[in-house]
């Protein structure tokens, strides 16, 4: 089955007839078909646009995310990108930090190799701004996983989350607050990515997959791609392929293919589910464009819907 297009722009029955002195021009006898051809290839470029900032809605839905400091060893509500009270805050230690991240952007992998090494030192003395936001945001975006794991563990310390067990205990209480559930599942996340109890994090967020409001799930199944870990990488299959909401369908392919911490390895992985479900009929039209989108992302292959050709693909990268 091939991508889906828009459908075909009908002639227009009232044009003018051509000049009777002058032979009609090859523009007019095929105008129609330009119009149509034209109008095709706008429209598959703005659906491969909106696919494409699709694979970054992970990403970019830490701006929007109300974050909190848990760092005194309680959660509260900030109320926004500040942060924690100014008070507490090291202008020289921000100041760096956000220097740090800005090479990190710019593809410097020294940059981020440091930020790894360093960020730690940033908990308690940091916090987060919209220019803390914009560079995290800019490195998720990207495609070095080196990188990606410096602006997590970035995102921990300017938050004033400690890469602690305490920290997962906290989290664990404050995700049960419907306030802090978005921010909390996230971090949950980014803490098990750095190596505290991946295992005891996940499930925790994998609770929330079967939570009534589609939001929550969305944010969990952001929040599992972040662990990165095997093991969840089943449950974002699951997840893309059964549940009912289009939003959590779209995260999961989006999360599998391109966004979230998981390695290429990992990403083959996921592939070899769907490369099975390609002729299976009980996938929706749309389930399978994102099926295909994925897989074009994962394996930079352009196939259709040749699934047979997906096979042979998958044959050779595993």
């Amino acid at each position: 089955m091939s991508d889906p297009l828009p459908p075909a722009v009908p002639a227009n029955a009232n044009s003018p007839s051509p000049v009777a002195t002058a032979p009609p021009s090859w523009l007019y006898g095929n105008g129609p078909v330009v119009v149509y051809v034209l109008l095709v290839v706008a429209a598959i470029g703005a659906v491969s646009f909106l696919l494409a900032r699709g694979f970054q809605h992970a990403a970019k839905e830490i701006s929007k995310i109300n974050f909190t400091d848990i760092s005194g060893g309680r959660g509260r509500d900030t109320g926004g990108v500040t942060g924690r009270a100014n008070s507490t805050i090291d202008p020289a230690a921000q100041d760096e930090a956000e220097k740090l991240l800005a090479q990190v952007a710019t593809g410097d992998a020294a940059a981020a190799a440091q930020a790894l090494a360093e960020s730690d030192g940033w908990t308690g003395k940091t916090h987060r701004t919209p220019r803390t936001d914009q560079l995290v945001t800019a490195i998720l975006n990207g495609t070095s996983h080196p990188a990606r794991e410096a602006a997590v563990q970035a995102q921990l310390a300017l938050d004033g989350v400690p890469r602690t067990e305490s920290s997962v205990a906290m989290l664990e209480g404050a995700v049960g607050d419907p306030g802090q559930r978005a921010w909390a599942l996230w971090m949950l996340g980014a803490l098990g990515n750095r190596g505290v109890d991946a295992v005891h994090t996940a499930k925790i967020i994998e609770s929330y997959l079967d939570d009534p409001n589609v939001q929550v799930r969305a944010t969990s199944i952001d929040a599992l791609s972040l662990v990165g870990t095997d093991e969840t990488v089943p449950m974002l299959l699951d997840r893309f392929r059964n549940d009912p909401s289009p939003i959590v369908q779209e995260r999961a392919a989006c999360d599998l293919a391109q966004s979230g911490m998981y390695t290429q390895a990992q990403r083959i992985t996921a592939a070899a589910s769907l490369v099975g479900w390609l002729d299976d009929s009980l996938l929706s039209a749309q389930q399978r464009a994102w099926t295909l989108q994925a897989l074009r992302d994962i394996s930079g292959k352009h196939f259709g819907s040749d699934s047979a050709a997906w096979k042979g693909w998958l044959d050779t990268a595993r």
